[in-house]
């Protein structure tokens, strides 16, 4: 675990102090998500996310650190992870319900801007991200394992941005069961809404992670907008359309230009 939160440290220390003429920007995050999942009793998670982005040219570094509350039985484990992989039960831990906390797992990446955004042409990226286990697997957290995702994401801006994505992650094997690797695709339309704020919805899907879970369905929204120069602030919302999905969610995002 201390070698873990180390090279964690190590890579926040590297976004910070970025080549010459990058881009850097801090953000703090909350989010909060409430439903069965699946599962016969109500499961909440709520997370408040630290993040340091770094972008030169078509190239963009980042590092993210939740710290995670769970109210739900003691069998659900609640991973994070790029894409928020779907919550599960783990078999081996006992079912009596209880409110943890702690350290989430950091995720750490980069992305390439394969074709450049330009308006009304095709914009096209690819990032690839690791989920570092710094989250408690004793304490159903994480799994105590590491995943790795790749995903493209395509787009053509204007003031109408269509846009789409789709991903997949190879999920770290735990010792004391087995999960699946997770498909993901993301779709849906932005509107620019005057010279600062961007408003979209989305369709999104991920496959089960486990044999005890659901495939997960959402759609959402969200509200971009830029408060000045260096100050953006996000919020958003989803509604889950499965049974291993959310029934809602929400959170909102400060943004700072460094």
């Amino acid at each position: 675990m201390k070698t873990i939160m180390l090279a964690t440290g190590l890579t926040m220390m590297v976004l910070v102090v970025p080549p010459a003429r990058a881009q850097v920007t801090a953000s703090v995050g909350a989010d909060y998500a409430s439903g069965r999942y699946g599962t016969t009793q109500r499961i909440s998670t709520a997370s408040t996310t630290a993040s340091l982005r770094a972008k030169r040219k078509r190239v963009t570094v980042f590092a993210a650190l939740p710290v995670v509350q769970v109210d739900a039985p003691g069998n659900v484990v609640a991973p994070g992870g790029p894409l928020g992989l779907p919550i599960f039960t783990d078999p081996t831990r006992p079912a009596t319900r209880e409110r943890r906390s702690g350290l989430g797992d950091a995720v750490v990446g980069a992305s390439v801007q394969l074709l450049p955004p330009r308006a009304h042409h095709l914009s096209l990226a690819l990032t690839g991200s690791a989920k570092l286990p710094t989250a408690s697997a004793a304490r159903g957290l994480g799994t105590g394992k590491a995943d790795y995702t790749i995903q493209g994401e395509a787009a053509v801006p204007g003031k109408l941005t269509p846009f789409a994505s789709v991903g997949h992650s190879f999920v770290g094997q735990p010792d004391a069961y087995r999960l699946c690797d997770v498909t993901s695709a993301r779709g849906g339309v932005g509107l620019r809404v005057g010279q600062a704020s961007e408003v979209s919805v989305a369709y999104s899907y991920a496959s089960r992670a486990s044999d005890q879970a659901a495939d997960r369905l959402e759609i959402g929204a969200g509200l971009d907008t830029a408060l000045s120069q260096r100050l953006s602030l996000g919020v958003q919302g989803s509604a889950g359309l499965s049974r291993g999905a959310p029934d809602a969610g929400g959170g909102i995002r400060l943004g700072l230009r460094l």
